[in-house]
């Protein structure tokens, strides 16, 4: 009897690691939830300052980011962004199709302001607010003398 419980033991032990290592186990989960935005304007970096000519389409670009400052990647499909401008005539904004995290931003009359950036699983975006980032129209060029 004593034969049988000396091996009995590790092939015991054996399946339970087995049984503990099954395919529903999963890795850590990612988190997806951004710490910050970063606004983007043709692969530039424009969120110290969001330059938007009066009556002018630009395409502008949200990058979501991680506490770490990296891009949270694969989130496009499942979340969208949203742009709000302070003042409200600053800057008008129309969706790009196929993209969540694109606008085409058209700049309103010469001024400054702020734009937030929202975050969320609609099209509504307001499950998160980052900002605010500052926006200048530009007045038009002062003529030669």
């Amino acid at each position: 009897m004593t034969r049988v419980a000396s091996w009995s033991v590790p092939i015991l032990l054996s399946v339970l690691a087995v049984a503990g290592c099954g395919e529903d186990e999963t890795g850590p989960v990612e988190d997806h939830t951004p710490a910050d935005a970063a606004l983007f304007v043709g692969g530039i970096d424009v969120s110290n300052s969001l330059v938007l000519p009066s009556g002018q389409v630009v395409r502008v670009e949200v990058r979501f980011l991680d506490d770490q400052g990296q891009v949270i990647e694969n989130i496009e499909d499942s979340h969208q962004t949203a742009l709000t401008f302070t003042p409200e005539d600053l800057a008008t904004t129309e969706s790009v199709e196929g993209s969540n995290f694109q606008k085409d931003v058209t700049g309103g009359p010469a001024g400054t302001g702020s734009v937030m950036v929202g975050y969320g699983h609609d099209e509504a975006a307001d499950e998160l607010d980052f900002g605010p980032f500052n926006v200048i129209v530009p007045g038009p060029p002062s003529p030669n003398p």
